[in-house]
């Protein structure tokens, strides 16, 4: 085998040379965004590209018609590794999550490597996984892979997300989330001639709202709730009593526990508006996503990759005491195999996430670099992953006793 140093040199010169390609084609996505389980051309995409570097590429993985695993094979049989793709656009604003830089990064990461993996046993897996913002059939798709087994055998998962910052991250916390949909039935009625037939479902949907504000005060700060929702249906006319309305909440918490305990607070405020406007109401409450599993090992691998390149990531410990933030796929994902979520800051200036000023900003040429350092982080940490079987030790220990 050859000299991991020299693996590592060239590996980062394979980025190099893919970098023109990687640029047109995130360019590409962040100006033809599409929401999840819609990503037809971006997927195809993606794909098509691995497949003309020499990858075995199957489309439509798991019944996700825009999923996508491709494999690279090694020498002979080894360890696995798998860098993670997603694509998918926020409704409004486009690719103000950065997808387009996760995905390509993903992929240059996956082709710079499979330029080794002559000299290397073991397989190298890029997987497409769709849906990840949570619309349409394929949401959630990264949790739907581990729970039938797709990522068995897998020694690592790997993948980065680009923030509107400078801070490099290795240890991001992640907060559980559950969705929860609430359907109210009332009864039209004219508003002004005579409401008092009528049964206000909107009114159910406004109490619904003030009775869980109501029990903010009370939450588990310690647990880092998060609770919010929309009204996506809340009548037709103004002068027509609605007999319909539509909310729709997440929930969230650092702790997995308290998560239940959200959901029946929701849940009471949603039947105790109906009860109080006497329209019917029906809870539906989404299967939900958990918080992430640490790695240390593979945290200090990151931590010494970004090194490598004259980046400076946060110490995993101080990024894992602060509040997390957001909520991914991913978590559950970490939940059956080890894995590795980064966090790339590519702008200087501050530009908060799920923003149109962010999608802009993933293609300028703090994007492109921001791509460029994901790309060669994920490459130079799946080198050693498949190199150093200690590690791959290191890593499997932690991940059993995390589990535990």
């Amino acid at each position: 085998m050859a000299d991991v140093k020299v693996l590592k040199d060239k590996v980062k010169g394979e980025v190099d040379a893919v970098m023109p390609r990687l640029v047109e084609m995130s360019d590409w996505i962040g100006k033809h965004p599409e929401l999840g389980s819609e990503e037809v051309e971006s997927s195809k995409l993606l794909a098509g590209e691995l497949g003309k570097h020499g990858f075995k590429v199957e489309m439509g993985v798991l019944g996700m018609p825009t999923a996508f695993k491709a494999v690279y094979k090694g020498k002979g049989k080894g360890p696995k590794i798998a860098f993670l793709c997603e694509y998918d656009a926020l409704p409004g604003v486009g690719h103000g999550c950065g997808h387009n830089i996760i995905g390509t990064s993903g992929l240059g990461a996956g082709i710079a490597v499979s330029k080794l993996m002559k000299e290397l046993p073991g397989e190298l897996w890029v997987v497409g996984t769709p849906a990840e913002e949570g619309h349409g059939p394929s949401s959630s798709a990264k949790k739907r892979m581990a729970e039938a087994g797709f990522f068995k055998g897998i020694d690592a998962v790997m993948m980065m997300h680009p923030m509107g910052n400078s801070k490099i991250t290795v240890a991001t916390g992640f907060l559980a989330i559950t969705g929860i949909r609430i359907e109210y039935a009332g009864k039209t009625a004219h508003a002004a001639a005579d409401p008092q037939n009528g049964l206000n479902a909107l009114n159910a949907a406004v109490l619904c709202f003030i009775a869980i504000h109501a029990n903010r005060q009370q939450l588990r700060r310690d647990a880092n709730p998060v609770v919010h929702g929309i009204i996506t249906e809340g009548g037709l006319a103004s002068n027509i009593i609605p007999d319909r309305a539509v909310l729709q909440f997440g929930v969230r918490s650092s702790d997995d526990t308290y998560v239940p305990t959200l959901v029946q607070m929701v849940e009471n405020s949603a039947k105790g508006a109906a009860i109080a406007t006497g329209c019917e109401v029906k809870v539906t409450v989404s299967p939900g996503l958990k918080s992430n599993v640490r790695n240390p090992p593979l945290e200090k691998l990151f931590v010494k990759a970004y090194k490598e390149l004259g980046v400076e990531a946060e110490d995993p410990d101080y990024t894992a005491a602060q509040p997390p933030g957001g909520s991914t796929d991913f978590t559950d994902l970490s939940h059956f195999v080890p894995g590795m979520h980064t966090m790339v800051g590519f702008t200087k200036a501050d530009i908060t996430g799920h923003s149109r000023e962010l999608c802009a900003a993933t293609m300028t040429e703090e994007g492109h670099r921001g791509m460029e350092i994901g790309a060669k982080v994920l490459a130079l940490a799946g080198v050693e992953v498949l190199t150093d079987a200690k590690l791959r030790a290191e890593i499997k220990d932690a991940f059993d006793k995390a589990k535990k």
